[in-house]
């Protein structure tokens, strides 16, 4: 059983939208803070299209810090 308190996220977007959420449908945090339950905040996604956006941001994520190393003349390993 998952704890209510994780999901409130999940039944702030089913209050919004009117109906339950399916399982396979996740929500999402615009700004990325989990602890941001605003409606405006949150959307709802496919588990698909919700880890190939986590994958992008982390891939990213990655490539700017490489190019900030970079750019101070660090070595990346």
């Amino acid at each position: 059983m998952r704890d209510r308190k994780s999901d409130a996220h999940r039944t702030t977007t089913e209050r919004r939208l009117g109906r339950k959420l399916g399982p396979d449908e996740i929500v999402h945090h615009g700004d990325e803070d989990k602890s941001n339950n605003s409606p405006d905040n949150l959307s709802v996604e496919g588990r698909a299209d919700h880890t190939r956006r986590h994958n992008r941001t982390r891939s990213l994520g990655k490539l700017r810090k490489a190019l900030t190393m970079h750019k101070r003349g660090e070595k990346l390993y």
